[in-house]
This record gives structure tokens, C-alpha cells and sequence, in this order.
């Protein structure tokens, strides 16, 4: 049975495994993600030739935008690789074919493969860590156009606010990540010296205001943003992945209150808001798919 190398690039790491068409993973690895673009190309490389059997191509999820025609990223938290060739690159690098897509995209197709099994037909997919990703399904598949689509991260849910990487003020990107995470953290007053989510969750969880308060308005700007996207298309589920997932029980509770309450009061019984099933796999899982589907060029 024929296997691809999936690749998922993040800010801080690039998880990879071999995966076949049934989603079956073996030789997961986790490295850092090189901080310079040739470094970056030589790792992945690195990896294909490292596998157990010569895999039938490499899916690269991208933490940014990508154009299909240009092969071009744009990615506001790793500019290494902004404006950059990432396809043609690692095709010559790895002498395989390359398929590259948004992050949160491929997460969204893992997710909908592999977990709903085409039981749904429209859902919404957030990435929550070091970026804000969203990926759509409408119709049971990807949306297709010259350049990668759903942007959720972008979509302004502090009006005024920070600066974001992209150039516009308070994006979801700013402030449902990590890092936005510990600056609401900061703006509550936290003397604690850390930098850490799980660092905050061990203090939320002794009763420290200032972590419970940063838990606080980061679930009410997720919801903000969330329900700004759902008002658009009334997606049947929406589900949140990424390693800041992995501390819901701190801010899952407001963000839903929050989020039916500003949602389209005509969709609030139609929609559910749910936790990922597949975890930090989702992304690997769905590049395994796209590949395998040959959703993309």
C-alpha cells in the first residue's frame, strides 16, 4: 500500500509521520522547526530520506497562507519562509512530488476523513497555538481556489488592538493563541514569572485571579471570532484543535456561553462546538488525505 510522508510545520516544531490511505501512522517524529528557510528544506528533506520505505510523495501543511499558481506562503509567525517556493524547493531537495496546503485546512480534512466520516457536510476547524488557523469543509470537501481561503485567524475580534503579523490591529491571531494567551495574562496583573499555557492552567487551577481572568477574555475573544465566522455559512460543527485544545476545560465553558450568545439566533440549535477528535495528529491525518485524494496540485 502506497505511503506519503506528511509533514506538519509549526513555529516551534514540525511533526511528520508515514502515512497510508486507511490513516495509518508509523515513524512519527517531532523536531524544531529550523529558524532559517534552507535549514528548513534540509530537515524536511532530512526526514524523507531517514524513513523505512521511500514514501510516494511528501504533503507539506503550511502555518500561513499558500498560492497554488506562484507557490508562494505567506506566514505572519514563521516570515523565514514567507514569499518563498516551498513545492518546487522540496521537490528537488527530496527528488519526490510535493502537495502543499494551509495547516488548519489539512486539520480540518483529517478531521472530517477520519473522524466524521462524511457524516456532516459543512464544518469549521480552529487551530489554537502558536497561530490562529481556521480550515473550512463546505459539501463535504475542501474549498477550492488559486490561493488557500479561511483566514479565521485575521478576523478582527479586539478592534484597535494589538498589532497582528499581517499588518491589521486586534486579530484573532493576536489574541487566541499562546501568546495572546500570556498577554491578557500580563494586562491582569500576573506577577508570576512563566511563559507557559500549562504553566497558567496550574495556576487557574489553585485559584490564581490573574490566570483565571487571561482564561477568561481569551475565551470571550475565541467566541467573538468563532461566532463571526459561523453568522457566515451555519457550519454543523465546529471544532477546535491545537495544542491550547488541550487546556479546554479552562476556557471551554465561556467561550460556548459566550459563542451562542452572539451567534445568529436561527443557527444556535444547529451548530455544536466540540473539542478535535484526532488532536495533534489532525494535520497529518489530513495531508495523508489530500494527497491520496489529489485534492490539490
Amino acid at each position: 500500500m502506497a505511503k506519503v510522508l506528511s509533514v506538519d510545520i509549526g513555529g516551534s516544531y514540525i511533526k511528520s509521520a508515514l502515512v497510508d490511505e486507511k490513516g495509518k501512522m508509523e515513524a512519527k517524529s517531532r523536531i524544531p522547526t529550523p529558524k532559517d528557510y534552507d535549514g528548513l528544506i534540509a530537515a524536511l528533506a532530512g526526514l524523507a530520506a531517514g524513513l523505512p520505505e521511500a514514501p510516494a510523495g511528501i504533503t507539506a501543511a503550511l502555518p500561513g497562507g499558500y498560492d497554488f499558481e506562484k507557490d508562494e506562503i505567506f506566514a505572519p509567525n514563521l516570515p523565514s519562509i514567507n514569499g518563498r517556493h516551498i513545492r518546487a524547493d522540496l521537490e528537488k531537495a527530496a527528488s519526490l512530488p510535493v502537495m502543499a496546503e494551509n495547516d488548519a485546512n489539512l486539520a480540518a480534512l483529517g478531521e472530517y476523513v477520519f473522524i466524521e466520516q462524511g457524516g456532516i457536510r459543512n464544518m469549521m476547524f480552529v487551530t489554537l497555538g502558536t497561530g490562529a488557523g481556521g480550515g473550512l469543509i463546505i459539501n463535504g470537501g475542501l474549498p477550492v481556489s488559486a490561493v488557500t481561503s479561511f483566514e479565521i485567524g485575521h478576523i478582527c475580534v479586539a478592534p484597535g488592538g494589538r498589532l497582528c503579523g499581517c499588518g491589521r490591529k486586534g486579530c484573532m491571531d493576536e489574541y487566541c493563541t499562546t501568546a495572546g494567551l500570556m498577554a491578557e495574562y500580563a494586562a491582569a496583573g500576573g506577577g508570576e514569572n512563566i511563559s507557559e499555557p500549562l504553566e497558567l492552567a496550574l495556576l487557574a487551577e489553585k485559584g490564581h485571579k490573574a490566570a483565571a481572568a487571561a482564561f477568561k477574555s481569551f475565551a470571550v475573544y475565541l467566541a467573538r471570532g468563532l461566532a463571526d465566522a459561523a453568522n457566515l455559512f451555519c457550519p454543523e460543527k465546529i471544532k477546535l484543535g491545537g495544542g491550547l485544545s488541550e487546556l479546554s476545560r479552562f476556557f471551554m465553558a465561556d467561550c460556548s456561553e459566550n459563542f451562542f450568545a452572539e451567534l445568529f439566533p436561527m443557527y444556535r440549535s444547529r451548530v455544536k462546538l466540540e473539542i478535535a477528535g484526532l488532536k495533534n495528529d489532525a494535520g497529518i491525518l489530513g495531508g495523508a488525505a489530500c494527497f491520496f485524494k489529489g485534492l490539490r496540485p
